[in-house]
């Protein structure tokens, strides 16, 4: 077989397990009802294996699948604004990748790697939260109803009780919860990057 058959063969596989381990994971963490998503440990990894197009596949196909398979399990109706947030995978890849991609600057001791994983995970957290609450913000109301799966909800209906902008309200209460995520996902997706790498 020709090697960049194998290559292209090998790279699929990836993706297909990036997306079938994120899955796992978010349904596990809902399953534990974890107040985090955790749903891009994998993607993370792909990033630091695999590089930006592998991952940003599977960031474009994750939320669409996992907001269909969520529909199904509970039995609703499709809300296809959810789809949408597949944006934020997105960025959080292109992110990653940007601070990753120089592997001699990225690997020059465990501290400069340390904080780059820490630059990682708070400017992709700066990205998702505002990202996140921009779409729900500007383009939710188009679709109407809220949707059944987001812890943010709640968090958004207290924060408007309290006459906080719309924006505020989305925002606010996912900036602990996406930084907590992005810092845990960005050093759990390298961890696993390093045991693939060995």
């Amino acid at each position: 077989m020709n090697v960049r058959v194998k290559a292209f063969y090998k790279t699929a596989l990836l993706c297909a397990a990036a997306l079938a381990l994120n899955i796992v994971t978010f349904l596990l963490v809902i399953y534990l009802r974890l107040p985090v998503f955790m749903d891009t440990i994998f993607t993370v990894a792909l990033v630091f294996y695999a590089g930006l197009v592998p991952a940003l596949i599977v960031a474009a196909l994750y939320n669409p699948i996992m907001t269909i398979l969520l529909c199904v399990i509970y039995g609703t109706e499709i809300f296809y604004f959810d789809f949408l947030y597949a944006i934020c995978g997105i960025l959080i890849v292109i992110s990653t990748w940007i601070f990753s991609r120089n592997k001699k600057e990225f690997f020059f001791s465990h501290t400069v790697t340390v904080l780059y994983l820490l630059i990682i995970a708070f400017v992709s957290a700066f990205l998702t939260s505002f990202s996140a609450s921009a779409l729900n913000t500007f383009i939710r109301p188009l679709f109407g109803n809220l949707s059944r799966f987001s812890a943010i909800d709640d968090f958004y209906i207290a924060f408007q009780n309290l006459k906080f902008g719309t924006f505020l309200s989305y925002l606010l209460p996912r900036i602990p919860i996406i930084v907590l995520d992005r810092l845990i996902s960005t050093f759990l997706g390298y961890g696993i990057y390093r045991v693939i790498k060995l």
